[in-house]
Protein backbone atom coordinates (compact mmCIF):
# COMPACT_ATOMS: atom_id res chain seq x y z
CA UNK A 1 0.00 0.00 0.00
CA UNK A 2 1.50 3.36 -1.03
CA UNK A 3 1.13 6.45 1.13
CA UNK A 4 3.11 9.47 -0.09
CA UNK A 5 4.68 10.47 3.23
CA UNK A 6 8.30 10.43 4.34
CA UNK A 7 8.27 10.57 8.15
CA UNK A 8 8.48 7.29 10.09
CA UNK A 9 6.71 6.46 13.34
CA UNK A 10 9.73 7.70 15.27
CA UNK A 11 9.16 11.24 13.87
CA UNK A 12 11.98 12.75 15.85
CA UNK A 13 14.71 10.93 13.94
CA UNK A 14 15.54 12.84 10.74
CA UNK A 15 17.29 11.11 7.84
CA UNK A 16 18.81 12.44 4.64
CA UNK A 17 17.43 10.98 1.41
CA UNK A 18 17.04 12.38 -2.11
CA UNK A 19 14.07 14.76 -2.22
CA UNK A 20 12.79 14.40 -5.75
CA UNK A 21 13.38 14.49 -9.46
CA UNK A 22 13.61 17.40 -11.87
CA UNK A 23 10.53 18.59 -13.73
CA UNK A 24 10.09 20.05 -17.22
CA UNK A 25 12.28 23.07 -17.91
CA UNK A 26 9.63 25.14 -19.66
CA UNK A 27 8.33 26.43 -16.33
CA UNK A 28 11.25 28.72 -15.59
CA UNK A 29 14.67 29.20 -17.15
CA UNK A 30 17.46 27.73 -15.01
CA UNK A 31 19.31 31.02 -14.61
CA UNK A 32 16.22 32.85 -13.37
CA UNK A 33 15.23 33.03 -9.74
CA UNK A 34 11.61 34.16 -9.70
CA UNK A 35 10.11 36.40 -7.10
CA UNK A 36 7.22 34.72 -5.28
CA UNK A 37 4.19 36.64 -4.00
CA UNK A 38 1.79 34.77 -1.70
CA UNK A 39 -1.64 36.30 -1.07
CA UNK A 40 -3.44 34.44 1.71
CA UNK A 41 -7.08 35.05 2.52
CA UNK A 42 -8.79 33.59 5.58
CA UNK A 43 -11.59 31.13 6.17
CA UNK A 44 -13.10 30.47 2.77
CA UNK A 45 -13.96 27.34 0.87
CA UNK A 46 -14.08 27.73 -2.95
CA UNK A 47 -16.82 30.39 -2.74
CA UNK A 48 -15.66 32.02 -5.98
CA UNK A 49 -17.34 32.42 -9.33
CA UNK A 50 -14.33 30.84 -11.07
CA UNK A 51 -14.93 27.75 -8.92
CA UNK A 52 -18.56 27.61 -10.00
CA UNK A 53 -20.25 29.54 -7.19
CA UNK A 54 -23.32 31.29 -8.67
CA UNK A 55 -23.57 33.94 -5.94
CA UNK A 56 -19.96 35.06 -5.55
CA UNK A 57 -18.89 38.38 -7.07
CA UNK A 58 -15.18 37.88 -7.67
CA UNK A 59 -14.33 39.45 -11.04
CA UNK A 60 -10.67 40.00 -10.21
CA UNK A 61 -10.03 36.45 -9.04
CA UNK A 62 -12.06 35.15 -11.98
CA UNK A 63 -9.70 36.99 -14.33
CA UNK A 64 -6.71 35.74 -12.31
CA UNK A 65 -8.01 32.18 -12.78
CA UNK A 66 -7.71 32.55 -16.57
CA UNK A 67 -4.01 33.34 -16.08
CA UNK A 68 -3.25 30.75 -13.39
CA UNK A 69 -3.41 27.05 -12.63
CA UNK A 70 -6.57 26.48 -10.61
CA UNK A 71 -6.41 23.61 -8.14
CA UNK A 72 -9.74 22.00 -7.28
CA UNK A 73 -8.60 19.37 -4.76
CA UNK A 74 -6.43 21.28 -2.28
CA UNK A 75 -7.19 20.34 1.34
CA UNK A 76 -6.19 21.66 4.72
CA UNK A 77 -5.49 18.87 7.19
CA UNK A 78 -7.63 20.54 9.86
CA UNK A 79 -10.31 23.16 9.20
CA UNK A 80 -8.90 25.90 11.42
CA UNK A 81 -6.08 28.42 11.19
CA UNK A 82 -3.28 27.85 13.73
CA UNK A 83 -2.63 24.16 12.95
CA UNK A 84 -3.00 24.97 9.24
CA UNK A 85 -0.48 27.78 9.48
CA UNK A 86 1.95 25.49 11.29
CA UNK A 87 1.74 23.20 8.26
CA UNK A 88 1.98 26.12 5.83
CA UNK A 89 5.28 27.27 7.37
CA UNK A 90 6.89 23.86 8.07
CA UNK A 91 5.52 21.46 5.46
CA UNK A 92 4.83 18.97 8.28
CA UNK A 93 1.65 17.40 9.68
CA UNK A 94 0.56 19.41 12.72
CA UNK A 95 -1.00 16.36 14.37
CA UNK A 96 2.26 14.42 14.16
CA UNK A 97 4.23 17.08 16.03
CA UNK A 98 1.83 18.21 18.77
CA UNK A 99 0.65 21.29 16.88
CA UNK A 100 -2.91 20.26 16.08
CA UNK A 101 -4.58 22.24 18.86
CA UNK A 102 -6.40 25.54 18.30
CA UNK A 103 -4.49 27.11 19.79
CA UNK A 104 -1.47 26.76 22.10
CA UNK A 105 -0.86 30.48 22.63
CA UNK A 106 -4.22 32.20 23.04
CA UNK A 107 -4.43 35.86 23.91
CA UNK A 108 -7.52 35.22 26.04
CA UNK A 109 -7.44 32.59 28.84
CA UNK A 110 -11.10 31.64 28.34
CA UNK A 111 -10.07 29.89 25.13
CA UNK A 112 -8.04 27.26 27.01
CA UNK A 113 -9.51 24.25 28.82
CA UNK A 114 -8.67 23.45 32.41
CA UNK A 115 -5.20 22.00 32.83
CA UNK A 116 -3.73 23.62 29.69
CA UNK A 117 -1.46 26.64 30.05
CA UNK A 118 -0.03 28.67 27.14
CA UNK A 119 3.04 27.18 25.46
CA UNK A 120 4.75 27.24 22.10
CA UNK A 121 5.24 24.18 19.91
CA UNK A 122 8.90 23.20 19.63
CA UNK A 123 9.42 21.25 16.38
CA UNK A 124 12.04 18.48 16.51
CA UNK A 125 15.64 19.55 16.02
CA UNK A 126 16.41 19.92 12.33
CA UNK A 127 12.91 20.98 11.28
CA UNK A 128 12.96 24.60 10.18
CA UNK A 129 10.49 26.89 8.50
CA UNK A 130 10.70 26.85 4.73
CA UNK A 131 11.45 30.57 4.75
CA UNK A 132 14.84 29.85 6.34
CA UNK A 133 15.75 27.73 3.32
CA UNK A 134 14.62 30.60 1.11
CA UNK A 135 16.77 33.10 3.02
CA UNK A 136 19.77 30.76 2.97
CA UNK A 137 19.41 30.58 -0.83
CA UNK A 138 19.49 34.37 -1.11
CA UNK A 139 15.78 35.29 -1.01
CA UNK A 140 14.53 38.38 0.82
CA UNK A 141 11.57 37.10 2.85
CA UNK A 142 8.76 39.29 4.18
CA UNK A 143 5.53 38.57 6.03
CA UNK A 144 2.66 41.07 6.37
CA UNK A 145 1.67 40.30 8.94
CA UNK A 146 -0.21 37.35 10.48
CA UNK A 147 1.85 34.58 12.03
CA UNK A 148 -0.25 32.20 14.22
CA UNK A 149 2.23 29.36 13.61
CA UNK A 150 1.77 27.78 17.08
CA UNK A 151 5.13 29.38 17.94
CA UNK A 152 6.31 32.96 17.86
CA UNK A 153 8.33 33.88 14.77
CA UNK A 154 12.07 33.79 15.30
CA UNK A 155 14.56 36.32 13.87
CA UNK A 156 15.74 33.63 11.44
CA UNK A 157 12.38 33.24 9.68
CA UNK A 158 11.93 36.56 7.86
CA UNK A 159 13.86 39.65 6.86
CA UNK A 160 10.69 41.54 7.82
CA UNK A 161 7.54 40.43 9.66
CA UNK A 162 5.25 43.29 10.56
CA UNK A 163 2.26 45.33 9.44
CA UNK A 164 4.62 47.34 7.24
CA UNK A 165 6.64 44.44 5.81
CA UNK A 166 6.90 44.57 2.02
CA UNK A 167 8.88 43.21 -0.89
CA UNK A 168 9.60 46.84 -1.82
CA UNK A 169 12.47 46.86 0.70
CA UNK A 170 14.17 43.99 -1.12
CA UNK A 171 17.71 44.99 -2.22
CA UNK A 172 18.15 45.43 -5.96
CA UNK A 173 19.12 42.21 -7.72
CA UNK A 174 17.88 39.97 -4.91
CA UNK A 175 14.75 37.81 -5.39
CA UNK A 176 11.96 38.06 -2.84
CA UNK A 177 9.33 35.92 -1.18
CA UNK A 178 6.52 38.13 0.11
CA UNK A 179 3.50 36.91 2.08
CA UNK A 180 0.43 39.12 2.54
CA UNK A 181 -2.56 38.12 4.64
CA UNK A 182 -6.13 39.34 4.10
CA UNK A 183 -8.30 39.21 7.23
CA UNK A 184 -11.55 40.43 5.61
CA UNK A 185 -13.04 36.95 5.16
CA UNK A 186 -12.19 35.69 8.65
CA UNK A 187 -14.98 34.08 10.69
CA UNK A 188 -15.01 36.98 13.17
CA UNK A 189 -15.76 39.44 10.38
CA UNK A 190 -19.24 37.90 10.03
CA UNK A 191 -20.33 39.61 13.25
CA UNK A 192 -17.76 42.40 13.46
CA UNK A 193 -18.97 43.80 10.11
CA UNK A 194 -22.60 43.02 10.88
CA UNK A 195 -23.78 46.64 10.55
CA UNK A 196 -21.86 47.44 7.36
CA UNK A 197 -23.63 47.63 3.96
CA UNK A 198 -24.14 44.39 2.06
CA UNK A 199 -23.05 44.02 -1.57
CA UNK A 200 -24.77 40.63 -1.89
CA UNK A 201 -28.32 40.64 -0.53
CA UNK A 202 -29.88 37.90 1.61
CA UNK A 203 -32.47 37.15 -1.07
CA UNK A 204 -29.64 36.47 -3.55
CA UNK A 205 -28.25 33.54 -1.56
CA UNK A 206 -28.59 30.13 -3.21
CA UNK A 207 -29.57 28.00 -0.19
CA UNK A 208 -29.23 24.80 -2.24
CA UNK A 209 -25.47 25.18 -1.78
CA UNK A 210 -26.01 24.94 1.98
CA UNK A 211 -28.48 22.05 2.43
CA UNK A 212 -27.40 21.63 6.04
CA UNK A 213 -28.78 25.10 6.92
CA UNK A 214 -32.47 26.06 7.20
CA UNK A 215 -33.80 28.87 5.03
CA UNK A 216 -33.97 31.50 7.75
CA UNK A 217 -33.54 35.33 7.66
CA UNK A 218 -30.70 35.35 10.21
CA UNK A 219 -28.83 32.65 8.33
CA UNK A 220 -29.39 34.30 4.96
CA UNK A 221 -28.06 37.58 6.38
CA UNK A 222 -24.85 35.99 7.67
CA UNK A 223 -24.32 34.20 4.35
CA UNK A 224 -24.82 37.52 2.55
CA UNK A 225 -22.22 39.00 4.89
CA UNK A 226 -19.84 36.16 3.98
CA UNK A 227 -20.26 36.78 0.25
CA UNK A 228 -19.94 40.54 0.72
CA UNK A 229 -16.67 40.03 2.61
CA UNK A 230 -15.47 37.83 -0.25
CA UNK A 231 -16.31 40.58 -2.76
CA UNK A 232 -14.26 43.04 -0.71
CA UNK A 233 -11.40 40.55 -0.45
CA UNK A 234 -11.47 40.15 -4.24
CA UNK A 235 -10.69 43.86 -4.62
CA UNK A 236 -8.02 43.73 -1.91
CA UNK A 237 -6.34 40.86 -3.74
CA UNK A 238 -6.30 42.88 -6.95
CA UNK A 239 -4.69 45.82 -5.13
CA UNK A 240 -1.67 43.65 -4.29
CA UNK A 241 -1.45 42.52 -7.91
CA UNK A 242 -1.80 46.08 -9.23
CA UNK A 243 0.97 47.22 -6.88
CA UNK A 244 3.25 44.55 -8.26
CA UNK A 245 2.30 45.43 -11.84
CA UNK A 246 3.11 49.09 -11.27
CA UNK A 247 6.57 48.17 -10.00
CA UNK A 248 7.53 46.44 -13.23
CA UNK A 249 8.28 43.19 -11.39
CA UNK A 250 5.29 41.22 -12.68
CA UNK A 251 7.35 39.63 -15.48
CA UNK A 252 9.50 37.68 -13.01
CA UNK A 253 7.04 36.99 -10.19
CA UNK A 254 5.04 33.85 -9.48
CA UNK A 255 1.79 34.68 -7.65
CA UNK A 256 0.22 32.13 -5.31
CA UNK A 257 -3.28 32.78 -3.93
CA UNK A 258 -5.01 30.54 -1.39
CA UNK A 259 -7.14 30.36 1.76
CA UNK A 260 -5.78 29.32 5.16
CA UNK A 261 -8.70 26.94 5.91
CA UNK A 262 -12.26 26.15 4.90
CA UNK A 263 -15.27 28.45 5.07
CA UNK A 264 -16.18 30.24 8.32
CA UNK A 265 -19.68 28.87 8.78
CA UNK A 266 -20.76 26.07 11.13
CA UNK A 267 -20.15 22.56 9.78
CA UNK A 268 -17.28 23.94 7.65
CA UNK A 269 -14.63 25.64 9.78
CA UNK A 270 -13.31 23.25 12.48
CA UNK A 271 -14.70 20.29 10.54
CA UNK A 272 -12.85 17.60 8.62
CA UNK A 273 -15.82 17.17 6.31
CA UNK A 274 -15.33 18.34 2.74
CA UNK A 275 -16.74 21.87 3.36
CA UNK A 276 -14.13 22.34 6.11
CA UNK A 277 -11.01 21.02 4.38
CA UNK A 278 -11.51 21.91 0.69
CA UNK A 279 -9.90 25.27 -0.09
CA UNK A 280 -9.10 27.25 -3.24
CA UNK A 281 -5.53 27.49 -4.56
CA UNK A 282 -4.32 29.26 -7.71
CA UNK A 283 -0.75 29.65 -8.96
CA UNK A 284 0.16 32.08 -11.75
CA UNK A 285 3.45 31.96 -13.66
CA UNK A 286 4.70 35.18 -15.25
CA UNK A 287 5.27 33.46 -18.61
CA UNK A 288 1.73 32.06 -18.92
CA UNK A 289 2.74 28.47 -18.16
CA UNK A 290 -0.45 26.35 -17.92
CA UNK A 291 -2.56 29.52 -17.81
CA UNK A 292 -6.25 28.75 -17.32
CA UNK A 293 -5.70 25.05 -16.62
CA UNK A 294 -7.69 23.18 -13.98
CA UNK A 295 -5.69 20.67 -11.92
CA UNK A 296 -7.69 18.20 -9.81
CA UNK A 297 -4.74 16.37 -8.26
CA UNK A 298 -5.09 15.60 -4.55
CA UNK A 299 -2.94 17.93 -2.49
CA UNK A 300 -2.62 19.25 1.05
CA UNK A 301 -1.34 22.33 2.85
CA UNK A 302 1.89 20.53 3.73
CA UNK A 303 2.60 20.57 -0.03
CA UNK A 304 2.69 24.37 -0.28
CA UNK A 305 6.10 24.94 1.41
CA UNK A 306 7.68 22.20 -0.73
CA UNK A 307 6.09 23.75 -3.83
CA UNK A 308 7.41 27.24 -3.05
CA UNK A 309 10.91 25.88 -2.49
CA UNK A 310 10.71 23.91 -5.73
CA UNK A 311 9.51 26.96 -7.67
CA UNK A 312 12.55 28.82 -6.34
CA UNK A 313 14.81 26.00 -7.52
CA UNK A 314 15.54 24.90 -3.95
CA UNK A 315 15.42 21.19 -3.14
CA UNK A 316 12.91 20.59 -0.32
CA UNK A 317 14.56 19.00 2.74
CA UNK A 318 14.25 15.21 2.89
CA UNK A 319 12.27 15.24 6.14
CA UNK A 320 9.53 17.49 4.77
CA UNK A 321 6.25 15.61 4.42
CA UNK A 322 4.92 17.96 1.75
CA UNK A 323 5.29 17.13 -1.94
CA UNK A 324 6.04 19.80 -4.54
CA UNK A 325 3.17 20.37 -6.96
CA UNK A 326 5.29 22.32 -9.45
CA UNK A 327 8.84 23.40 -10.16
CA UNK A 328 12.19 21.69 -10.44
CA UNK A 329 11.42 19.13 -7.73
CA UNK A 330 7.81 18.35 -8.62
CA UNK A 331 6.55 15.04 -7.20
CA UNK A 332 3.91 12.60 -8.51
CA UNK A 333 0.34 13.07 -7.35
CA UNK A 334 -0.65 11.78 -3.93
CA UNK A 335 -2.98 8.81 -3.69
CA UNK A 336 -4.62 10.08 -0.49
CA UNK A 337 -5.00 13.14 1.72
CA UNK A 338 -5.57 13.06 5.48
CA UNK A 339 -7.44 15.14 8.04
CA UNK A 340 -7.29 15.34 11.84
CA UNK A 341 -9.54 17.18 14.31
CA UNK A 342 -8.62 17.87 17.93
CA UNK A 343 -9.02 20.67 20.49
CA UNK A 344 -10.62 23.93 19.36
CA UNK A 345 -9.99 26.57 22.01
CA UNK A 346 -11.71 25.33 25.16
CA UNK A 347 -13.54 22.29 23.68
CA UNK A 348 -12.18 18.96 22.51
CA UNK A 349 -13.14 16.46 19.84
CA UNK A 350 -10.94 13.77 18.38
CA UNK A 351 -11.50 12.35 14.92
CA UNK A 352 -9.43 11.76 11.82
CA UNK A 353 -9.81 10.42 8.31
CA UNK A 354 -8.53 9.87 4.80
CA UNK A 355 -9.90 10.46 1.32
CA UNK A 356 -9.06 9.75 -2.28
CA UNK A 357 -10.61 11.34 -5.34
CA UNK A 358 -14.03 9.82 -4.67
CA UNK A 359 -14.39 8.54 -1.13
CA UNK A 360 -13.77 9.80 2.41
CA UNK A 361 -13.38 7.62 5.51
CA UNK A 362 -13.65 9.14 9.02
CA UNK A 363 -13.10 7.60 12.45
CA UNK A 364 -14.59 9.21 15.55
CA UNK A 365 -12.62 8.66 18.75
CA UNK A 366 -15.19 10.53 20.85
CA UNK A 367 -18.43 9.27 19.27
CA UNK A 368 -20.45 10.34 22.28
CA UNK A 369 -20.03 13.94 21.13
CA UNK A 370 -21.84 15.65 18.28
CA UNK A 371 -20.07 17.57 15.51
CA UNK A 372 -21.39 20.74 17.12
CA UNK A 373 -18.93 21.91 19.75
CA UNK A 374 -19.96 24.63 22.16
CA UNK A 375 -17.12 26.91 21.19
CA UNK A 376 -17.51 30.32 22.83
CA UNK A 377 -15.76 32.18 20.01
CA UNK A 378 -18.07 30.78 17.34
CA UNK A 379 -21.13 31.45 19.51
CA UNK A 380 -20.69 35.16 18.74
CA UNK A 381 -22.00 34.46 15.22
CA UNK A 382 -25.73 35.29 14.92
CA UNK A 383 -26.46 32.32 12.66
CA UNK A 384 -24.79 29.92 15.13
CA UNK A 385 -27.03 31.28 17.87
CA UNK A 386 -30.03 30.89 15.57
CA UNK A 387 -29.11 27.30 14.61
CA UNK A 388 -28.83 26.33 18.24
CA UNK A 389 -32.14 28.00 19.01
CA UNK A 390 -33.87 26.12 16.18
CA UNK A 391 -32.26 22.84 17.26
CA UNK A 392 -33.51 23.24 20.81
CA UNK A 393 -36.98 24.10 19.49
CA UNK A 394 -37.05 21.03 17.22
CA UNK A 395 -37.33 23.16 14.07
CA UNK A 396 -34.48 21.59 12.05
CA UNK A 397 -35.09 18.85 9.50
CA UNK A 398 -33.22 15.54 9.52
CA UNK A 399 -30.29 16.76 7.41
CA UNK A 400 -29.89 20.00 9.36
CA UNK A 401 -30.09 18.09 12.65
CA UNK A 402 -27.05 15.93 11.73
CA UNK A 403 -24.76 18.66 13.06
CA UNK A 404 -26.17 18.25 16.57
CA UNK A 405 -26.73 14.47 16.52
CA UNK A 406 -25.13 12.44 19.31
CA UNK A 407 -23.84 9.87 19.56
CA UNK A 408 -22.11 9.71 16.21
CA UNK A 409 -21.10 6.51 14.44
CA UNK A 410 -17.57 5.34 15.23
CA UNK A 411 -16.94 5.21 11.49
CA UNK A 412 -18.25 7.30 8.60
CA UNK A 413 -17.86 6.81 4.85
CA UNK A 414 -18.94 9.14 2.05
CA UNK A 415 -18.98 9.23 -1.72
CA UNK A 416 -17.75 12.82 -2.09
CA UNK A 417 -18.45 12.99 -5.82
CA UNK A 418 -22.13 12.26 -5.18
CA UNK A 419 -22.31 13.78 -1.69
CA UNK A 420 -19.88 16.74 -1.39
CA UNK A 421 -21.48 17.92 1.87
CA UNK A 422 -21.00 14.62 3.78
CA UNK A 423 -24.70 14.08 4.45
CA UNK A 424 -25.20 10.38 3.59
CA UNK A 425 -23.08 8.02 5.68
CA UNK A 426 -22.51 4.81 3.67
CA UNK A 427 -20.49 2.91 6.27
CA UNK A 428 -23.07 0.09 6.48
CA UNK A 429 -23.79 -0.10 2.75
CA UNK A 430 -22.44 -3.47 1.45
CA UNK A 431 -21.97 -2.01 -2.04
CA UNK A 432 -19.01 -0.03 -0.73
CA UNK A 433 -17.45 -2.74 1.44
CA UNK A 434 -14.26 -3.04 -0.63
CA UNK A 435 -13.59 0.71 -0.72
CA UNK A 436 -14.41 1.06 2.98
CA UNK A 437 -11.89 -1.64 3.85
CA UNK A 438 -9.27 -0.15 1.52
CA UNK A 439 -9.50 3.33 3.07
CA UNK A 440 -9.70 1.86 6.56
CA UNK A 441 -6.39 0.07 5.95
CA UNK A 442 -4.78 3.18 4.48
CA UNK A 443 -5.89 5.22 7.48
CA UNK A 444 -4.66 2.61 10.00
CA UNK A 445 -1.24 2.47 8.32
CA UNK A 446 -0.84 6.26 8.28
CA UNK A 447 -2.24 6.71 11.78
CA UNK A 448 0.09 4.08 13.26
CA UNK A 449 3.23 5.40 11.58
CA UNK A 450 3.28 9.00 10.39
CA UNK A 451 0.56 10.10 12.81
CA UNK A 452 1.41 7.76 15.70
CA UNK A 453 2.23 10.51 18.20
CA UNK A 454 -1.25 12.03 17.80
CA UNK A 455 -2.44 9.54 20.43
CA UNK A 456 -0.54 11.44 23.11
CA UNK A 457 -2.68 13.66 25.33
CA UNK A 458 -2.02 17.37 25.09
CA UNK A 459 -0.66 17.50 28.64
CA UNK A 460 2.06 15.08 27.54
CA UNK A 461 2.79 17.19 24.49
CA UNK A 462 3.05 20.27 26.73
CA UNK A 463 5.74 18.55 28.79
CA UNK A 464 7.60 17.44 25.66
CA UNK A 465 7.55 20.97 24.24
CA UNK A 466 8.23 22.80 27.51
CA UNK A 467 9.59 20.31 30.09
CA UNK A 468 8.14 21.05 33.51
CA UNK A 469 6.18 23.94 31.99
CA UNK A 470 9.39 25.92 31.36
CA UNK A 471 10.25 27.26 27.92
CA UNK A 472 13.56 25.84 26.62
CA UNK A 473 16.32 28.41 26.21
CA UNK A 474 18.76 28.39 23.31
CA UNK A 475 22.40 28.39 24.33
CA UNK A 476 24.48 31.49 23.62
CA UNK A 477 26.34 31.24 20.33
CA UNK A 478 30.11 31.11 20.25
CA UNK A 479 32.40 32.50 17.58
CA UNK A 480 35.96 31.79 16.50
CA UNK A 481 38.17 33.50 13.97
CA UNK A 482 39.39 31.41 11.04
CA UNK A 483 41.16 32.09 7.78
CA UNK A 484 37.73 32.20 6.11
CA UNK A 485 36.26 34.68 8.60
CA UNK A 486 34.31 34.39 11.85
CA UNK A 487 32.62 31.02 12.31
CA UNK A 488 29.63 30.99 14.66
CA UNK A 489 28.08 27.92 16.28
CA UNK A 490 25.53 27.01 18.94
CA UNK A 491 25.39 23.99 21.24
CA UNK A 492 21.57 23.76 21.08
CA UNK A 493 20.55 21.13 18.52
CA UNK A 494 18.49 22.57 15.68
CA UNK A 495 19.30 26.20 16.51
CA UNK A 496 19.62 28.83 13.79
CA UNK A 497 22.00 31.76 14.03
CA UNK A 498 21.42 35.35 12.97
CA UNK A 499 23.82 38.26 12.95
CA UNK A 500 24.25 41.93 12.22
CA UNK A 501 27.40 43.97 11.62
CA UNK A 502 27.89 47.51 12.98
CA UNK A 503 24.30 47.84 14.11
CA UNK A 504 23.15 51.16 15.53
CA UNK A 505 19.81 51.05 17.40
CA UNK A 506 17.17 53.39 15.96
CA UNK A 507 15.90 56.23 18.08
CA UNK A 508 12.31 55.01 17.68
CA UNK A 509 10.82 51.81 16.26
CA UNK A 510 7.83 52.41 13.99
CA UNK A 511 4.92 50.03 13.38
CA UNK A 512 3.47 47.03 15.09
CA UNK A 513 5.86 44.08 15.58
CA UNK A 514 8.57 45.85 13.58
CA UNK A 515 11.88 44.16 14.49
CA UNK A 516 14.36 46.53 16.07
CA UNK A 517 17.33 44.66 14.63
CA UNK A 518 17.65 43.75 10.92
CA UNK A 519 19.08 40.28 11.52
CA UNK A 520 20.75 38.41 8.66
CA UNK A 521 20.67 34.61 8.54
CA UNK A 522 24.05 33.05 9.21
CA UNK A 523 25.07 30.56 6.51
CA UNK A 524 28.88 30.60 6.72
CA UNK A 525 31.97 32.47 7.92
CA UNK A 526 31.55 36.25 8.29
CA UNK A 527 34.35 38.53 7.10
CA UNK A 528 34.92 41.65 9.19
CA UNK A 529 37.04 44.75 8.70
CA UNK A 530 39.17 46.26 11.42
CA UNK A 531 36.93 47.89 14.03
CA UNK A 532 33.74 46.14 12.87
CA UNK A 533 31.36 45.01 15.58
CA UNK A 534 29.58 41.70 15.07
CA UNK A 535 26.45 40.86 17.06
CA UNK A 536 25.08 37.31 16.93
CA UNK A 537 22.05 35.53 18.38
CA UNK A 538 20.86 31.91 18.30
CA UNK A 539 17.18 30.94 18.05
CA UNK A 540 14.90 27.97 17.52
CA UNK A 541 11.15 27.79 17.01
CA UNK A 542 9.25 27.51 20.29
CA UNK A 543 12.32 28.29 22.40
CA UNK A 544 13.52 31.44 24.10
CA UNK A 545 16.31 32.95 22.04
CA UNK A 546 19.83 33.21 23.36
CA UNK A 547 21.40 36.39 24.63
CA UNK A 548 22.89 38.71 22.04
CA UNK A 549 26.64 38.18 21.86
CA UNK A 550 28.93 40.96 20.60
CA UNK A 551 32.34 40.55 19.02
CA UNK A 552 34.66 43.41 18.06
CA UNK A 553 37.49 42.78 15.66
Amino acid sequence: MIINDKLSAALLCLSVVPAGTANCAVEQKKEERPNILCIVTEDISPYLACYGDPVAKTPNLDKFATQAIRYTNMHTTVGVSAPSRFELITGMYASALGANYMRNMPTAPQYLPEGITPYEVVPPAGIKTYTEYMRAAGYYCTNNSKTDFQFNPTPSMFDESSDSATWKNCPEGQPFLAIFNINTTHEGQIWERDDEPLEIQPEDIDMSRFPYFPDDPVIRHDLARLYTNIAIMDRETQAFIDDLEASGKMDNTIIIWYSDNGGPMPRAKRSIYNPGTLVPLMIKYPNGYRAGEVDDRLCMFIDIPATILSLAGIQPPAYMQGEALLGKYQQPERDYVFAVRDRFDEVVDKCAGVRDHQFQYIRNYMPERSNYLENSYRMQMPMMQRLLEMHEAGELNEVQELYFKAPRPVEEFYDILQDPYNLNNLIDDPRYANDIERLREVFDEWNSTVNANWARPETEWMNIQWPGGVQPVVANPTAKRTSEGWEVSCATPGASIVYVVNYTPPKKVQGNNTPSIPWKLYTGPIKLNEGDKLMVLACRAGCKSSEQVSIVK
